[in-house]
């Protein structure tokens, strides 16, 4: 069996997601590629996964550029524009991969199409080829409601098939635990395949003042004004005597251990430092969501979207996690909520409970019979 996965987005994140199943498929056995933008090749092969580079010649920025009488797509900065952003991106996305998709599972000869919550295109491509095509949520948070608009960024694409909607997966994987998601989906258990690196003596032991992590994911620090922000959550941190660890790209990392002496900063895998960790803080990153709940590692999410706020709630009502919503986020008031969290053990006691109940799930594994009875059915 040849399976064809599409990393869909910018963030390596998404490749990490898809990791695991793909991983699975390829240890039973079958053929595994991964189609993602040229710039996201090197987060595809840093986790050991075989590349091909979808729409090759563009980027985030030529994507989202007014182009062929479509308006040029802008980062939302108020919650009414939370919905069309998405739609516009991720479809827009879509129409750039999917000839790309269909000519590769051509070519290859793929016998299914494996994409992320919102890999939108390869969707349409297996309708379009008539093959299964296997959706698995590649984090937290399956957001809804901006199909509307994507449908209008895919209209061309959705003609193809006969269709003004996207058409249902054969087969849909959810990665977040039950009880914190209402998806009729199969759960299956995410295990961590992130980008790897020497891990030191340091990070397999809690010190005696406790240690807090810090990360704003695997590439929001390269925002403008990030580094600034991080640089004073961290003085902040430092003044509640934790030790304080910044999951961060390396050189930043080496420019913030210049900074402050007592931060251990760079690239880290999240599955090796979260199990000493009392509390991670993070800006609602889905993927580092499920890491900490595999970890059992209480959470402070720095929400930036209100679209989040469903999903997010169900996880603060579960009592392993704390939110603060966008303006919410000082400093002041992170290290406020993070002295809370680390003075109430319940959150631990919480985390410790979701963590265990994520592990009954089966894990990528158990998804390979499914997916072959899916290309057998269609053989």
């Amino acid at each position: 069996m040849k399976a064809l996965f599409y990393a869909a987005g910018t963030s390596p994140a998404s490749a990490f997601a898809i990791g695991p199943l793909a991983s699975a498929l390829r240890a039973s056995g079958h053929d595994i590629l991964v189609a993602s933008f040229e710039e996201m090749s090197g987060a595809v092969t840093g986790i050991g996964l075989p590349s091909i580079p979808v729409a090759r010649g563009h980027t985030t920025e030529s994507i989202k550029a007014a182009s062929d009488g479509k308006p040029a797509i802008e980062y939302p900065h108020r919650p009414e524009q939370e919905m069309p952003y998405l739609g516009h991106w991720f479809g827009r996305q879509g129409s750039y991969v999917f000839d790309d998709l269909v000519d590769i599972s051509r070519t290859w000869g793929a016998d299914v199409l494996v994409a992320g919550s919102q890999g939108h295109g390869a969707e349409i491509a297996a309708r379009f080829l008539d093959i299964p095509f296997v959706r698995q949520s590649w984090d937290l948070f399956d957001v809804s409601g901006y199909e509307e608009h994507l449908h209008k960024e895919m209209a061309d694409e959705l003609a193809k098939i006969g269709a003004d909607s996207l058409p249902d997966p054969s087969l849909k994987i959810d990665i977040c635990p039950p009880g914190l998601t209402g998806t009729d989906g199969t759960f299956m258990r995410w295990t961590p395949h992130n980008k790897q690196r020497e891990i030191e003596p340091w990070m397999l032991k809690t010190p005696d003042s406790g240690r807090v992590c810090l990360t704003m994911g695997s590439f929001r620090y390269a925002f403008p004004g990030a580094m600034d922000r991080i640089s004073a959550i961290v003085e902040g941190l430092l003044e509640l005597e934790v030790e304080v660890v910044v999951a961060i790209g390396e050189a930043e990392g080496k420019r913030l251990e210049e900074k402050y002496p007592r931060v251990r900063a760079g690239w880290i895998p999240l599955e090796a430092i979260l199990p000493t960790c009392e509390v991670i803080i993070h800006p609602a990153g889905g993927l580092t969501a499920i890491n900490a709940i595999n970890t059992a590692t209480p959470q402070l999410i720095l929400n930036p979207f209100e679209a989040f706020v469903p999903r997010l709630k169900h996880l603060t009502d579960y009592g392993c996690a704390r939110t603060l919503y966008r303006e919410e986020g000082t400093p002041e008031a992170i290290a406020q909520v993070v002295k809370e969290m680390l003075g109430d053990s319940s959150y631990c006691l919480k985390a410790r409970n979701l963590a265990e109940r994520a592990a009954t799930a089966p894990t990528a594994v158990g998804m390979v019979p499914l997916i072959e009875e899916l290309v057998g059915k269609k053989g």
